[in-house]
């Protein structure tokens, strides 16, 4: 007697979403962003489509970052394209080599990456590009396929190694039929202790107190909707580097004061959102970095200095 089977029930190996193991330098700031890509990597080649995925959120929280990390921890070629201004789908689909002559653009390259190798297309910044561009991206997605005749007509995806990772920093909304063709993951700013971890990756001397006065300030600046140029994670990276290495430069309080204030936003207009009196925050930068130092110096002989 032949036993009946659900087949909801019926699972195999396949079935589950394994994790990624993410490259070592990459700090894992939205771990819901993560489990997306995760679901998305798996189901490639499920379908005829593509499968992708639509990074969305502020400038400089590591969305490019995550796609060139997803791409190493599937083993695959990363193939980026930055959109500028006014960038139309003709800007994809051809280009010119330095002699005039025309060259395959940056999908019909990833298309041949995907025949026999894993490829992630990184198309960075949509919001930049016109809005046409949504709408060539949503057929290439459904199709996996494009159709050019100057190259030789149809060029079609190998869809179980072709990812697509685009990015968007909430300049415009995405077209609503690319949003339904993609999974969509809104990336926000690092809580204080993911933000704390980065800095620390790459300033290891940095106390925990040290980095909270910079991401608090930080975050008051990103809250306010009058602040144009939000401070992100790698810039304060940059700053927090900065500070450690004009420590023993004898500044005074003023020029402290200035420094940070250069350094947290660079556009003079918008330093009148920051709540905290500049110098106040120029004294205790400089004192915890006057401390810090001191007991480097203590603890491997002047090796810092």
């Amino acid at each position: 007697m032949k036993k009946n089977v659900d087949p909801f029930f019926s699972l195999s190996k396949e079935d589950y979403v394994s994790s990624l193991i993410l490259p070592e330098d990459y700090i894992v700031t939205d771990i819901a962003a993560i489990r997306m890509i995760e679901c998305a990597v798996h189901a490639m080649g499920e379908e005829t489509a593509l499968s992708a995925v639509l990074l969305d959120g502020p400038p400089g929280i590591g969305k490019t970052f995550l796609g060139k990390a997803i791409a190493k921890a599937i083993g695959a070629k990363h193939i980026l394209f930055q959109f500028f201004p006014g960038c139309g789908k003709e800007e994809l689909l051809r280009d010119k080599s330095i002699d005039g002559t025309l060259v395959p653009g940056i999908i019909p390259l990833s298309i041949t990456s995907s025949i026999e190798n894993k490829t992630v297309l990184i198309l960075n910044e949509l919001d930049k590009a016109d809005v046409s561009v949504d709408s060539f991206l949503l057929d290439f997605i459904n199709e996996s396929q494009i159709f050019v005749p100057q190259l030789g007509g149809e060029l079609k995806a190998n869809n179980t190694n072709l990812l697509i990772v685009i990015t968007k920093n909430d300049l415009r909304d995405a077209t609503e039929a690319l949003l339904r063709r993609c999974r969509v993951i809104y990336m926000n700013w690092p809580s204080v202790e993911m933000e704390t971890k980065l800095i620390k990756m790459h300033n290891p001397w940095a106390s925990e107190k040290f980095c909270e006065i910079f991401i608090n300030a930080a975050n008051q600046l990103r809250r306010h909707p009058g602040v144009k140029k939000k401070p992100s994670p790698p810039e304060l990276v940059r700053l927090i580097s900065d500070c450690w290495r004009i420590r023993n430069q004898n500044m005074t309080l003023l020029e402290w004061s200035q420094f940070l204030l250069t350094g947290l936003l660079p556009l003079p207009q918008d330093r009148k959102y920051l709540d905290q009196n500049p110098m106040a925050l120029a004294s205790e930068v400089r004192n915890l970095l006057s401390e810090i130092n001191n007991l480097c110096r203590i603890r491997f002989n002047g090796i810092y200095e």
